[in-house]
Parts: C-alpha cells; structure tokens; sequence
C-alpha cells in the first residue's frame, strides 16, 4: 500500500500552532471533536518530523472554516500566509533582502521536496519578473498543495522586497504549472 499524499511534520505543526493561535484553542477543540478519531489522532501528535495526511488536516481546517464561517480556502490561505511570513521573517529575513530573483525561484524545489511526499517541482525564470514552477508526477494534485505552493512562493517573493507578486495555477494531467509575476 501507497502512503497517503502527506505534508512534512514541520509544516503541519507550523500551520497548527498558527491555526490555534488564530481560532483559538477551544475552536480547535471543537473542531477536533467533530472529525474521526483517526484524523483527531493525526493532528494532535504532529512532531516536526514524518508526515501527516493532507487529508487529514484538510478535515481539522474545514470545520474550524466552517466555526469562522470561511472556506477552507479562505482559511488555509490566511494561516499558511501568516506561518511562511514568520518562518521567512525569522530565519531568512536577511537573506531574501539580498537574494537574486534567480535565487529566489530556484530554492522553489527544494522546499516544495521537504514540504510534500509526492511530485517534483522545476522552476524558471522566463523573463524579468516573470517565473514559473512546473509540479510533476502528481496528477490529481490536491488543492491544498497547489494553495500552498502559489502562498509560499508570493510570500517568499513580497518579504523579499518584489511588488505586485502574483501565482496563478494551471492544472496539468501530471500536475500543475505555476505562473508568476512580479515588479
């Protein structure tokens, strides 16, 4: 048997300490209570290493949305914004203010294999301010991914100093191609 489509241990307890703090820890509680004992489990003994089911903490986001009255969209992109904002704020923020265009699209790859058990991810820069990222060997990739990809990488470029920054995904039958603008 496969494992399931998985997000890594320290991406999930990044985005389970930003959800709590924004919900709230009874929010939290109250989601948990209403999800199946296995998701429950997955979700509360997150480490920052292994992997979680992107499944799993897509059911947790959809009912604390549904407590918010948001989308699981809606609150996905609000929480992975504000955990790679800290991340990039805490540890790289020096480094990104120095950083090439080149450098910054480039590191795409190598955070999106330490992000998620499945797919690869190639970038380019096709012109100035213009980039894009091809996702394979992940047909059917869920939308949580694709949020994630197209969040992490308008934050990483906005923190490092690019205006006007904006992903858009195109679904492809083996993954997805990313299209990236900034000034």
């Amino acid at each position: 048997m496969t494992d399931p489509a998985s997000l890594s241990g320290a991406l999930a307890a990044n985005l389970r300490s930003v959800v709590t703090t924004l919900a709230g820890e009874g929010a939290v509680r109250a989601a948990l209570a209403r999800v199946p004992e296995s998701v429950r489990h997955d979700f509360e003994s997150i480490t920052g290493v292994g992997w979680i089911p992107i499944t799993s903490m897509e059911a947790v986001f959809a009912e604390i949305a549904l407590q918010r009255g948001q989308t699981l969209a809606e609150l996905h992109e609000q929480v992975a914004r504000i955990a790679v904002e800290q991340t990039l704020r805490t540890v790289w923020r020096m480094l990104l203010r120095l950083t090439t265009d080149h450098a910054l699209i480039s590191r795409a790859p190598a955070l999106f294999a330490r992000s998620y058990n499945r797919g690869r991810v190639e970038a380019s820069l096709s012109a100035t301010g213009r980039g894009e990222l091809t996702l394979h060997d992940w047909p059917n990739v869920p939308d949580w991914v694709l949020r994630g990809l197209r969040i992490g990488t308008e934050t990483s470029l906005r923190l490092a100093g690019r205006s006007g920054v904006r992903a858009v995904s195109e679904r492809r039958p083996n993954g997805a191609l990313l299209h990236v603008t900034w000034r």
